[in-house]
């Protein structure tokens, strides 16, 4: 429903960047991609004791549009246009009320998402304090708030509908 709405409205989006301006976004994307990398690294240990004690609690029941929305699709999108079929199947089955994330593989997991290529919320959400790896938490969003400055002045109007 909406979802399917948003991915295509990214994927145009992506498409329709070009020349100095793709080149500059796709700079961005890879500086989002890079601090989930040290992001990783440095919450491995987090994201362990996540899984063994909530074993993906984080992806059920959830409402997908506050998990993942338009600016985190033009970053995936930008970063791994060939998850895009795979995108759209996935959204194909959104329903009003979700008890697994529609980017569960078979609605259990692993994520359809690589772990340098994640949406904002679901890298950043753990369930335990994480006080320890603030740095590198802040550059994730610090790049993400980058990609939404640069889409926003880019394309003012797209955001609002035009």
């Amino acid at each position: 429903m909406q979802l399917l709405c948003h991915i295509e409205k990214a994927r145009k989006f992506v498409n329709s960047m070009a020349g100095d301006q793709a080149q500059r976004m796709r700079h961005i994307c890879r500086e989002i991609t890079a601090a989930q990398q040290r992001l990783n690294a440095e919450a491995e240990p987090y994201f362990v004791r996540c899984m063994q004690r909530c074993q993906g609690i984080c992806c059920k029941n959830i409402h997908i549009n506050e998990i993942v929305n338009i600016l985190d699709l033009i970053y995936i999108l930008t970063v791994k246009p060939e998850l895009y079929p795979k995108l759209k199947a996935s959204a194909a089955n959104e329903r009003i009320f979700s008890a697994d994330c529609l980017f569960l593989q078979n609605g259990t997991g692993p994520c359809l998402f690589p772990s340098d290529s994640k949406p904002e919320r679901c890298i950043l959400t753990f369930c335990e304090d994480t006080t320890s790896i603030r740095h590198a938490t802040r550059a994730v969003r610090s790049k993400f708030s980058k990609l939404s400055r640069y889409t926003k002045l880019r394309r003012p109007f797209f955001w609002i509908g035009f």
